[in-house]
């Protein structure tokens, strides 16, 4: 059995801190809040479209910025599941924006999930699996004048340990939202 999809979150925002190692919005969330969508296909696209801005975010270093993107990022979550979440998320964009501000290589780091599409891959009641096309995390060290002096992608299905090929994501009061199951 594979780690719920928050660990492997957490598995691929750490490795990529430990890679960095080696080598936000103007007003607050409510955490009850969620940023459901109309169909699974757009609960993801909308969670790595925000995810990339956070981690973006020019700001990301002040705890207030983590705070609040952490609570965005818990809302693409299905209800049960944010607490969980904006833990994890706020440990790991604190995280990053050390790593990213203090680089073993250079002067900076920029890290961005990239994909072509998403495609519903399965869909049975309310729960879906959607699959991220191309998925890849880019990972860039570069110096002061922003030439890249290193670089590392992969494949983000394979770092998320994603057997089923996508994300899961679960229907909740007529909203689609990204799961642990």
């Amino acid at each position: 059995m594979s780690a719920p999809l928050p660990a492997r979150l957490c598995a691929l925002i750490m490795l990529l801190l430990v890679l960095v190692g080696c080598a936000a919005p103007d007003s607050s969330i409510d955490g009850n809040t969620g940023v459901g969508r109309s169909s699974p296909e757009a609960a993801v696209d909308g969670f790595l479209e925000d995810l990339n801005n956070a981690l973006k975010s020019p700001n990301l270093s002040d705890p207030a910025v983590q705070r609040s993107w952490a609570e965005r990022l818990a809302g693409y979550f299905a209800p049960g599941e944010r607490i969980d979440q904006r833990a994890a998320f706020i440990g790991m964009l604190g995280g990053f924006a050390d790593s990213a501000q203090h680089p073993v290589i250079g002067s900076s780091v920029k890290l961005a999930i990239t994909y072509s599409r998403v495609e519903l891959l399965s869909h049975d009641g309310d729960l879906a699996v959607v699959r991220v096309v191309d998925g890849a995390f880019d990972l860039r060290w570069l110096d002061a004048q922003g030439e890249v002096l290193r670089e590392r992608t992969g494949s983000l299905i394979e770092l998320l340990g994603q057997k089923s090929g996508g994300l899961p994501v679960l229907r909740v009061d007529g909203l689609w939202f990204l799961t642990e199951r």
